[in-house]
């Protein structure tokens, strides 16, 4: 299985997250910011590829206690693929935060029926294309200061989901997929529709196919073990496990694909 770190393992919910606005902290290497610009004109070139450079929200720091603060600077979409997408080798040449560290926002989503459903990305997507991933996007400058509305969102973009569709939505870490070094906030989404409902409302310019794990210990741990699944939506499910089984469930889960829960 791909490396996944868990940088926070907590449950926020609507109210305890706040965030504020700090400078940018990232370093500019000239080599680099050459690179970024070299990376993004490749990017720009590919067949059948429109790309726009739009504001993104830079994770600068957070601290967590009874609440959650986000400290976020701002960044934009040509340094995000100009750094994480182009050489994870970056972080370790110039430095972590030499990167555009851009947030992303996250979810699964329970059916009625106890299933938790993600979907299968499809063959145009920038990353990950054919794996198993939760519906997802990253936060922008407009909505940073709600961050579950952002998420309530993106479920509308992928899913159709209105909001009297949606019951519950909390969030329960911040984790970060090794090959991308990018900061991801990861929800657990509760809807009041059943598998089938969801599935049919499945938004096909992301993903080909819904996919479905039972609410159960046995399939949580079937699906992290599966190659198929990014290391996100592995991470998401031990999270969606640890909210409804336990942190004796989750230490147990991680530890057998060999995932470390710190």
């Amino acid at each position: 299985m791909q490396g996944v770190i868990f940088h926070l393992v907590a449950q926020y919910a609507l109210g305890q997250v706040r965030t504020r606005w700090i400078p940018d902290s990232r370093p500019k290497i000239p080599d680099l910011e050459a690179q970024i610009e070299r990376n993004w004109n490749e990017a720009q070139n590919r067949p059948g590829v429109r790309l726009f450079d739009l504001p993104m929200c830079r994770l600068e720091s957070f601290h967590a206690d009874h609440q959650l603060l986000l400290s976020l600077s701002l960044t934009s979409y040509k340094i995000f693929v100009g750094t994480h997408y182009a050489d994870p080798l970056y972080a370790e040449r110039y430095g972590r935060n030499s990167l555009a560290n851009a947030i992303g926002i996250s979810s699964v989503v329970q059916s009625a029926d106890g299933f938790l459903l993600l979907g299968r990305r499809n063959a145009t997507v920038a990353h990950y294309a054919g794996r198993v991933h939760i519906f997802a996007g990253t936060l922008e400058p407009p909505e940073a200061d709600d961050v579950f509305a952002a998420m309530r969102r993106e479920l509308n973009e992928e899913l159709h989901l209105t909001a009297d569709q949606i019951s519950e939505i909390t969030l329960l870490g911040l984790v970060e997929d090794t090959s991308l070094h990018q900061p991801e906030l990861v929800f657990d989404a509760v809807s009041n529709l059943k598998r089938d409902e969801i599935a049919a409302r499945l938004d096909a310019a992301e993903h080909s196919a819904p996919v479905s794990v039972e609410a159960k210990p046995s399939s949580l741990q079937e699906a992290i073990a599966d190659a198929s699944f990014t290391p996100v939506a592995a991470a998401a499910l031990l999270l969606c496990g640890r909210r409804r089984f336990g942190a004796d469930w989750f230490d147990a889960a991680a530890r057998a694909v060999n995932l470390p829960n710190r």
